[in-house]
This record gives C-alpha cells, sequence and structure tokens, in this order.
C-alpha cells in the first residue's frame, strides 16, 4: 500500500489533471464540473488512466471530480446517472488500468456545495460518508481528500 512504499523511502508519483484533459477532449464541459464521463465516455477516462500510468504514476485517482449528489444536480449535466453510478465507473477504470502496472488507486473523496448553502456539517458528513461507502464497495487502496 501507500504506507508501505513511502516508509521504504519510495517517490510516489501521482497522477492529475483529469479534468482539463478530458475538457480539451470533448468529454467534459467547463463551468459546472462533473465527472459523467466515467460512465458515459469510459473509453476516454481509461486511455486517460493508461497515459498517466505510462508517464510513470505510482497511483491513479477515481476520476469523480465534485461527484456528489447534490453537485450532480445542481449542474444540470448529468441526467439519469447518480453519484454511485459514477464512483462505481470510476472505480472500476482506475484499478482496471492500475492493475496493468504496479500502481495503487486512490478514491477520491469530492468536495460538496452544500455546506455554502445549509451550512450543516451533519450533511457534508453524510455526503462524505455516502461517497466513501461507495469506495469501500470497490478496490481502493486508500482515500484521498485533497480538492478542497
Amino acid at each position: 500500500g501507500i504506507l508501505e512504499r513511502l516508509n521504504a523511502g519510495e517517490v510516489v508519483v501521482g497522477d492529475g489533471g483529469y479534468v482539463i484533459q478530458l475538457e480539451r477532449r470533448g468529454y467534459v464541459k467547463g463551468g459546472h464540473w462533473t465527472p459523467e464521463a466515467a460512465v458515459e465516455h469510459p473509453e476516454a477516462v481509461w486511455q486517460l488512466h493508461r497515459e498517466f500510468l505510462r508517464a510513470g504514476a505510482n497511483v491513479l485517482q477515481t476520476f469523480i471530480f465534485y461527484c456528489s449528489e447534490d453537485k450532480l444536480e445542481l449542474s444540470g449535466n448529468v441526467i439519469n446517472i447518480t453519484g454511485s453510478q459514477i464512483n462505481d465507473a470510476a472505480c472500476d477504470l482506475a484499478r482496471e488500468v492500475a492493475n496493468e502496472g504496479d500502481a495503487l488507486v486512490a478514491g477520491v473523496v469530492c468536495q460538496t456545495p452544500c455546506y455554502l448553502k445549509t451550512h450543516s456539517e451533519t450533511e457534508v458528513k453524510a455526503i462524505f460518508k455516502k461517497q466513501m461507502d461507495d469506495f469501500l464497495n470497490k478496490d481502493i487502496d486508500f482515500f484521498y481528500c485533497g480538492v478542497f
């Protein structure tokens, strides 16, 4: 896992830039960024994972940028796709490519706009728990909470 690699002194390189790269390729819309491409265009996300792996990434992130149910509803980009469906697809894509090399999969816990509206710590924690439960049902190596 990640801790073993770090404790052994290994330099661990992560990936990044999915949203920008997928926008440039025509798979996501600017504005209200949402990761529906993991379900609607899995081949594009899979290909980008492979490019990061070939470039030397040791960690592949699940492509779920801003994937909370409240953000999906707010964006208007996604109809008939749930956050859980996106999380599941994103986990499967990252794991499939990670297994081609010696890479780890980071389940990305993403921000939610609900706090700005409700200021409810309870609601925010419930949204985070739902995301994390989705990941725990999949084969991830660790959580990454860095897009805040």
